[in-house]
């Protein structure tokens, strides 16, 4: 390992240097000493990590992890009984064994299962434990829950407005026509082009001849593709023609069709615009009640704390990856940030 074969001065160089980073606001002394540990090359370890022999238990790792006198404490892998051999086991008998130093100062503690330290529940946010953050933005509900003011004003939003929207769909059909999409890609050469025509004959014609009739084994893409060149070469000279002249034919019209396509795009997007622009005045002769008007008000006011508190998420993310923390902000999927909007724009 790369680590092993450096110097126990440039190991501890480059720890400080990382303490340094997170506790940029607090200079940090000198360490007096320094162990640095390899066991890769320890006589005893030689890399190797435990695992349970034919004579052995689980017990085994409790009595390695039990400490002696209570002034001797044991981690590692190799005091886990739950998960051995790996680095979370390591960590979890590291979290027991300091409990265990507490304890013999101050007494018997009450501490989580190891479980709920590193397997957050489901759809709860995970927290960085260094990190004791605290939001000045109120939480919203998500916009999917029923009790949101945006899934409640998306309703008045459907019963209101539904037959409008429809109309502009059916306006922008009807004015611009569906909207454009890229050019299909043309075949670079006229075997290509052959090969898509004749595939499937080339495919049967391979199968009889591997195994004399139609119903024996099936051929090999490689085993058709040798049929279909040999169908190729003996295809005559007039129709291999005709197959070059049709993906000349095809280029020159996809060149045409790539070179005009963005300019398209663009006049049909700016007419989708304009249209909708037109269609807003019908939406101001819609009357809703103070109630509906209330709630609309609050769903917009839901939508914009959420905005705020993305934003204020990302500061902290942005923030703390600079120095070297990952601040584990959260682990729900972000919702979609595009905003309600009655027009699907």
């Amino acid at each position: 390992m790369q680590v092993e074969e450096e110097s126990d001065e440039a190991l501890a160089t480059e720890m400080m240097s990382l303490l340094s980073r997170i506790h940029d606001k607090h200079p940090l002394p000198t360490p007096v000493q320094t162990i640095v540990t390899r066991w890769q090359q320890d006589q005893f370890a030689k890399g190797s990590y435990s695992f349970v022999g034919p004579k052995a238990t689980g017990e085994d790792y409790d009595t390695l992890g039990k400490p002696v006198n209570n002034v001797l404490f044991f981690a590692g892998e190799a005091t886990c009984r739950t998960h051995p051999a790996t680095v979370h086991g390591a960590y979890m008998s590291g979290l027991r064994a300091a409990s265990e130093v507490l304890e013999a100062f101050i007494g018997k503690i009450e501490m989580p299962s190891t479980d709920e330290l590193l397997i957050p529940k489901r759809n709860e946010p995970t927290r960085n434990p260094l990190i004791q953050r605290t939001s000045t933005i109120s939480r919203v509900p998500r916009r999917t829950d029923p009790e949101s003011r945006r899934y409640k004003a998306r309703d008045i939003k459907k019963a209101k407005f539904q037959d409008i929207v429809e109309d502009c769909n059916k306006i922008i059909l009807e004015r611009l026509g569906p909207k454009p999409v890229p050019p299909k890609k043309c075949y670079q050469n006229a075997f290509l082009l052959f090969q898509k025509d004749k595939w499937d004959i080339a495919k049967q014609k391979a199968k009889e001849a591997k195994s004399g009739n139609m119903d024996g084994e099936r051929a090999s893409r490689d085993e058709v593709r040798a049929f279909m060149g040999k169908m190729w070469r003996e295809l005559p000279d007039a129709k291999k023609e005709w197959y070059n002249k049709r993906v000349e034919k095809e280029k020159v019209q996809y060149k045409k069709d790539i070179a005009t396509f963005e300019p398209r795009l663009q006049a049909w997007e700016q007419g989708v615009t304009a249209i909708k622009e037109q269609m807003k005045n019908e939406f101001q002769l819609i009357n809703l009640n103070d109630e509906e008007k209330r709630l609309i008000e609050a769903a917009w006011e839901e939508e914009r704390l959420e905005i705020a508190a993305r934003q204020e998420k990302e500061s902290f993310r942005k923030f703390y990856g600079e120095v070297g923390i990952d601040p584990c902000l959260s682990s729900d999927n972000e919702e979609d940030n595009n905003q309600v909007n009655i027009l699907g724009k």
